[in-house]
Protein backbone atom coordinates (compact mmCIF):
# COMPACT_ATOMS: atom_id res chain seq x y z
CA UNK A 1 0.00 0.00 0.00
CA UNK A 2 1.43 3.37 -1.04
CA UNK A 3 0.77 6.00 1.60
CA UNK A 4 0.91 9.79 1.50
CA UNK A 5 0.99 12.08 4.54
CA UNK A 6 -0.41 15.58 4.15
CA UNK A 7 1.11 17.55 7.01
CA UNK A 8 4.15 16.18 8.85
CA UNK A 9 3.47 17.71 12.26
CA UNK A 10 2.76 16.11 15.61
CA UNK A 11 0.15 13.71 14.22
CA UNK A 12 1.41 13.06 10.69
CA UNK A 13 5.03 12.92 11.79
CA UNK A 14 4.41 10.54 14.68
CA UNK A 15 2.17 7.99 12.96
CA UNK A 16 3.94 8.44 9.63
CA UNK A 17 7.26 7.82 11.35
CA UNK A 18 6.00 4.54 12.81
CA UNK A 19 4.74 3.50 9.37
CA UNK A 20 8.09 4.43 7.78
CA UNK A 21 10.02 2.46 10.40
CA UNK A 22 7.88 -0.61 9.64
CA UNK A 23 8.91 -0.45 5.99
CA UNK A 24 5.74 1.04 4.52
CA UNK A 25 5.91 2.76 1.13
CA UNK A 26 5.22 6.21 2.59
CA UNK A 27 5.77 9.77 1.36
CA UNK A 28 5.46 13.06 3.26
CA UNK A 29 4.36 16.57 2.34
CA UNK A 30 6.04 19.27 4.43
CA UNK A 31 7.42 22.78 3.99
CA UNK A 32 10.02 25.28 5.14
CA UNK A 33 12.82 24.42 7.56
CA UNK A 34 10.99 21.30 8.64
CA UNK A 35 11.01 19.99 5.07
CA UNK A 36 14.71 20.72 4.60
CA UNK A 37 15.59 18.91 7.82
CA UNK A 38 13.47 15.91 6.83
CA UNK A 39 15.22 15.74 3.47
CA UNK A 40 18.72 16.18 4.90
CA UNK A 41 18.56 14.27 8.18
CA UNK A 42 15.41 12.15 8.05
CA UNK A 43 12.53 12.09 10.53
CA UNK A 44 13.39 11.71 14.22
CA UNK A 45 10.84 10.64 16.83
CA UNK A 46 11.63 11.34 20.49
CA UNK A 47 9.22 9.46 22.75
CA UNK A 48 8.84 8.08 26.26
CA UNK A 49 9.13 4.63 24.74
CA UNK A 50 12.36 5.07 22.82
CA UNK A 51 13.82 7.30 20.14
CA UNK A 52 14.57 6.58 16.51
CA UNK A 53 15.44 8.27 13.25
CA UNK A 54 14.27 7.04 9.86
CA UNK A 55 15.10 8.18 6.34
CA UNK A 56 11.99 9.26 4.47
CA UNK A 57 10.86 10.78 1.20
CA UNK A 58 9.65 14.31 1.93
CA UNK A 59 8.68 16.98 -0.57
CA UNK A 60 6.56 20.11 -0.93
CA UNK A 61 5.15 18.93 -4.28
CA UNK A 62 2.34 16.37 -4.40
CA UNK A 63 2.95 15.59 -8.06
CA UNK A 64 6.44 14.35 -7.08
CA UNK A 65 4.69 11.66 -5.03
CA UNK A 66 1.90 10.86 -7.48
CA UNK A 67 -1.20 8.72 -6.80
CA UNK A 68 -1.39 6.94 -3.46
CA UNK A 69 -3.63 4.24 -2.03
CA UNK A 70 -4.02 5.95 1.35
CA UNK A 71 -3.68 9.66 2.09
CA UNK A 72 -3.41 10.61 5.76
CA UNK A 73 -4.73 14.15 6.08
CA UNK A 74 -3.10 15.76 9.13
CA UNK A 75 -3.03 19.52 8.49
CA UNK A 76 -4.62 22.17 10.71
CA UNK A 77 -8.35 22.54 10.09
CA UNK A 78 -7.97 26.07 8.72
CA UNK A 79 -5.58 24.71 6.06
CA UNK A 80 -7.85 21.90 4.86
CA UNK A 81 -9.19 23.50 1.69
CA UNK A 82 -5.82 24.78 0.49
CA UNK A 83 -4.11 21.49 1.34
CA UNK A 84 -6.80 19.53 -0.49
CA UNK A 85 -6.07 21.47 -3.65
CA UNK A 86 -2.36 20.82 -3.23
CA UNK A 87 -3.00 17.10 -2.65
CA UNK A 88 -5.01 16.55 -5.85
CA UNK A 89 -2.14 14.80 -7.75
CA UNK A 90 -2.07 12.13 -5.03
CA UNK A 91 -5.78 11.30 -5.21
CA UNK A 92 -7.24 8.99 -7.86
CA UNK A 93 -10.39 6.87 -8.04
CA UNK A 94 -9.23 4.18 -5.58
CA UNK A 95 -7.48 6.50 -3.10
CA UNK A 96 -8.72 6.52 0.51
CA UNK A 97 -8.45 9.96 2.13
CA UNK A 98 -8.35 9.56 5.92
CA UNK A 99 -8.75 12.73 8.00
CA UNK A 100 -6.91 12.67 11.35
CA UNK A 101 -7.67 16.31 12.12
CA UNK A 102 -9.29 18.25 14.93
CA UNK A 103 -12.90 19.31 14.42
CA UNK A 104 -16.05 17.81 12.94
CA UNK A 105 -16.30 19.44 9.51
CA UNK A 106 -13.06 18.36 7.84
CA UNK A 107 -14.64 15.22 6.36
CA UNK A 108 -17.23 17.45 4.68
CA UNK A 109 -14.55 19.74 3.27
CA UNK A 110 -12.56 16.78 1.96
CA UNK A 111 -15.70 15.18 0.55
CA UNK A 112 -16.41 18.36 -1.39
CA UNK A 113 -12.95 18.14 -2.96
CA UNK A 114 -12.54 14.41 -3.51
CA UNK A 115 -16.02 12.86 -3.27
CA UNK A 116 -17.56 11.41 -0.13
CA UNK A 117 -16.93 7.86 -1.31
CA UNK A 118 -13.16 8.39 -0.99
CA UNK A 119 -13.17 9.89 2.51
CA UNK A 120 -12.92 8.22 5.92
CA UNK A 121 -13.13 9.96 9.26
CA UNK A 122 -10.62 9.46 12.02
CA UNK A 123 -9.10 10.98 15.10
CA UNK A 124 -5.83 10.70 16.98
CA UNK A 125 -5.32 10.53 20.73
CA UNK A 126 -1.77 11.71 21.19
CA UNK A 127 0.48 14.24 22.92
CA UNK A 128 3.03 15.25 20.29
CA UNK A 129 4.46 18.26 18.51
CA UNK A 130 7.30 19.44 16.28
CA UNK A 131 10.14 20.00 18.76
CA UNK A 132 12.51 21.35 16.11
CA UNK A 133 12.84 20.97 12.33
CA UNK A 134 12.78 17.27 11.52
CA UNK A 135 12.06 16.20 15.11
CA UNK A 136 8.71 15.07 16.55
CA UNK A 137 8.50 14.96 20.36
CA UNK A 138 5.94 12.66 21.95
CA UNK A 139 4.99 12.44 25.63
CA UNK A 140 2.44 10.40 27.56
CA UNK A 141 0.91 7.15 26.39
CA UNK A 142 1.57 5.74 22.91
CA UNK A 143 -0.56 7.44 20.28
CA UNK A 144 -3.88 5.85 19.36
CA UNK A 145 -6.03 6.08 16.21
CA UNK A 146 -9.76 5.48 15.79
CA UNK A 147 -11.18 5.64 12.27
CA UNK A 148 -14.01 4.38 10.11
CA UNK A 149 -16.19 4.68 7.04
CA UNK A 150 -18.59 7.62 7.03
CA UNK A 151 -21.52 5.29 6.29
CA UNK A 152 -20.71 3.05 9.26
CA UNK A 153 -19.86 -0.02 7.19
CA UNK A 154 -16.90 -2.28 7.97
CA UNK A 155 -15.42 -2.50 4.49
CA UNK A 156 -12.53 -4.46 3.01
CA UNK A 157 -10.59 -1.27 2.33
CA UNK A 158 -11.01 -0.13 5.95
CA UNK A 159 -9.80 -3.53 7.15
CA UNK A 160 -6.77 -3.19 4.86
CA UNK A 161 -5.92 0.21 6.36
CA UNK A 162 -6.30 -1.21 9.87
CA UNK A 163 -3.94 -4.06 8.99
CA UNK A 164 -1.27 -1.58 7.83
CA UNK A 165 -1.56 0.38 11.08
CA UNK A 166 -1.40 -2.72 13.29
CA UNK A 167 1.61 -4.13 11.45
CA UNK A 168 3.41 -0.85 12.15
CA UNK A 169 2.76 -1.26 15.87
CA UNK A 170 0.14 1.49 15.96
CA UNK A 171 -2.71 1.17 18.46
CA UNK A 172 -5.59 1.51 15.99
CA UNK A 173 -9.31 0.76 16.10
CA UNK A 174 -11.80 0.48 13.24
CA UNK A 175 -15.20 1.75 14.34
CA UNK A 176 -18.68 1.63 12.80
CA UNK A 177 -19.66 4.78 14.76
CA UNK A 178 -17.18 7.32 13.49
CA UNK A 179 -19.50 10.32 13.78
CA UNK A 180 -20.05 9.63 17.48
CA UNK A 181 -16.29 9.20 17.90
CA UNK A 182 -15.57 12.52 16.16
CA UNK A 183 -18.12 14.35 18.31
CA UNK A 184 -16.75 12.79 21.51
CA UNK A 185 -13.25 13.96 20.58
CA UNK A 186 -14.67 17.35 19.56
CA UNK A 187 -16.27 17.69 22.99
CA UNK A 188 -12.95 16.86 24.63
CA UNK A 189 -10.78 19.27 22.65
CA UNK A 190 -13.26 22.15 22.78
CA UNK A 191 -13.00 21.94 26.54
CA UNK A 192 -9.29 21.21 26.92
CA UNK A 193 -8.00 23.45 24.12
CA UNK A 194 -10.47 26.24 24.83
CA UNK A 195 -9.93 26.51 28.59
CA UNK A 196 -6.19 25.81 28.50
CA UNK A 197 -5.59 28.42 25.81
CA UNK A 198 -7.83 31.05 27.36
CA UNK A 199 -6.09 30.61 30.74
CA UNK A 200 -2.61 30.18 29.18
CA UNK A 201 -2.16 27.09 31.34
CA UNK A 202 -1.08 23.49 31.03
CA UNK A 203 -3.83 20.90 31.43
CA UNK A 204 -2.51 19.95 34.85
CA UNK A 205 -2.92 23.51 36.13
CA UNK A 206 -6.43 23.74 34.66
CA UNK A 207 -7.43 20.57 36.50
CA UNK A 208 -5.72 21.63 39.73
CA UNK A 209 -7.88 24.76 40.12
CA UNK A 210 -11.53 24.03 41.07
CA UNK A 211 -12.80 27.01 39.08
CA UNK A 212 -11.11 26.12 35.80
CA UNK A 213 -11.84 22.43 36.30
CA UNK A 214 -15.55 23.25 36.62
CA UNK A 215 -15.30 25.52 33.59
CA UNK A 216 -13.71 22.72 31.58
CA UNK A 217 -16.49 20.30 32.49
CA UNK A 218 -19.25 22.81 31.74
CA UNK A 219 -17.77 23.74 28.35
CA UNK A 220 -17.93 20.03 27.53
CA UNK A 221 -21.54 19.84 28.69
CA UNK A 222 -22.51 22.61 26.28
CA UNK A 223 -21.02 20.58 23.43
CA UNK A 224 -22.82 17.45 24.68
CA UNK A 225 -26.15 19.29 24.61
CA UNK A 226 -25.49 20.49 21.07
CA UNK A 227 -24.50 17.02 19.88
CA UNK A 228 -27.66 15.42 21.27
CA UNK A 229 -29.78 18.15 19.69
CA UNK A 230 -28.19 17.21 16.35
CA UNK A 231 -29.01 13.54 16.86
CA UNK A 232 -25.52 12.33 17.74
CA UNK A 233 -25.82 9.30 20.02
CA UNK A 234 -23.01 10.03 22.47
CA UNK A 235 -22.40 7.77 25.45
CA UNK A 236 -24.52 8.72 28.47
CA UNK A 237 -21.41 9.46 30.53
CA UNK A 238 -19.37 11.09 27.75
CA UNK A 239 -18.39 14.10 29.87
CA UNK A 240 -17.23 11.91 32.76
CA UNK A 241 -15.17 9.83 30.33
CA UNK A 242 -13.68 12.98 28.83
CA UNK A 243 -12.75 14.37 32.24
CA UNK A 244 -11.09 11.06 33.12
CA UNK A 245 -9.19 11.16 29.83
CA UNK A 246 -8.00 14.68 30.63
CA UNK A 247 -6.88 13.52 34.08
CA UNK A 248 -4.83 10.74 32.47
CA UNK A 249 -2.72 13.20 30.44
CA UNK A 250 0.70 14.39 31.51
CA UNK A 251 0.15 17.31 33.88
CA UNK A 252 2.59 19.38 31.81
CA UNK A 253 0.58 18.74 28.62
CA UNK A 254 0.23 21.91 26.58
CA UNK A 255 -2.41 21.70 23.86
CA UNK A 256 -1.61 22.64 20.28
CA UNK A 257 -3.86 25.70 20.30
CA UNK A 258 -2.01 27.15 23.30
CA UNK A 259 1.33 26.46 21.62
CA UNK A 260 0.05 28.21 18.50
CA UNK A 261 -0.96 31.24 20.56
CA UNK A 262 2.43 31.37 22.29
CA UNK A 263 4.25 31.11 18.96
CA UNK A 264 1.90 33.60 17.27
CA UNK A 265 0.62 31.06 14.75
CA UNK A 266 -3.00 30.91 13.49
CA UNK A 267 -5.21 28.94 15.88
CA UNK A 268 -8.00 26.42 15.20
CA UNK A 269 -10.51 28.48 17.19
CA UNK A 270 -13.02 28.67 14.31
CA UNK A 271 -13.11 24.87 13.94
CA UNK A 272 -13.47 24.28 17.69
CA UNK A 273 -15.31 26.65 20.04
CA UNK A 274 -16.32 28.86 17.11
CA UNK A 275 -18.02 25.87 15.50
CA UNK A 276 -19.92 25.20 18.74
CA UNK A 277 -21.19 28.79 18.79
CA UNK A 278 -22.28 28.73 15.14
CA UNK A 279 -24.01 25.36 15.35
CA UNK A 280 -25.61 26.37 18.65
CA UNK A 281 -27.15 29.43 17.03
CA UNK A 282 -28.48 27.30 14.17
CA UNK A 283 -30.05 24.87 16.65
CA UNK A 284 -31.36 27.56 19.01
CA UNK A 285 -29.10 26.41 21.85
CA UNK A 286 -27.26 28.79 24.16
CA UNK A 287 -23.52 28.13 24.46
CA UNK A 288 -22.35 31.05 26.66
CA UNK A 289 -19.10 29.48 27.89
CA UNK A 290 -17.97 28.53 24.40
CA UNK A 291 -19.03 32.01 23.27
CA UNK A 292 -16.71 33.66 25.79
CA UNK A 293 -13.79 31.42 24.79
CA UNK A 294 -14.50 32.04 21.11
CA UNK A 295 -14.81 35.82 21.44
CA UNK A 296 -11.55 36.19 23.37
CA UNK A 297 -9.49 33.80 21.27
CA UNK A 298 -10.93 35.05 17.99
CA UNK A 299 -9.55 38.47 18.93
CA UNK A 300 -6.16 36.93 19.71
CA UNK A 301 -6.28 35.06 16.41
CA UNK A 302 -7.08 38.22 14.51
CA UNK A 303 -4.04 39.92 16.03
CA UNK A 304 -1.89 36.97 14.94
CA UNK A 305 -3.25 36.78 11.40
CA UNK A 306 -3.24 40.55 10.85
CA UNK A 307 -0.71 42.15 13.24
CA UNK A 308 -1.00 45.47 11.44
CA UNK A 309 -4.72 45.68 12.27
CA UNK A 310 -4.27 46.31 16.01
CA UNK A 311 -1.47 48.83 15.48
CA UNK A 312 -3.66 50.87 13.15
CA UNK A 313 -6.50 51.33 15.63
CA UNK A 314 -6.89 54.94 16.73
CA UNK A 315 -8.81 56.62 19.52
Amino acid sequence: MKIGVMGTGGVGGYFGGLLARSGSDIHFIARGKHLRALQDEGLELVTNHGNFRVRIHATAEADEIGPVDLLLFCVKSHDTDQAAQLAEPMVVEETVVLSLQNGIDNVDKLSAHFGRERVMGGTAYIESTIASPGVIAHTGKPGRLVFGELNGERTARAEAVLDVFLKAGIDAELTTRIHEVLWSKFLFICGVHGVSTLSRSTLGLVLASPETRDLLENVMREVETLARKRGIALEDDVVRQSMELAQSYNKRFKCSMLRDLEWHRPMEIEALNGMVVRLGKEAGIQTPLNQVIYACLKLENKKIINPVWASQLTD
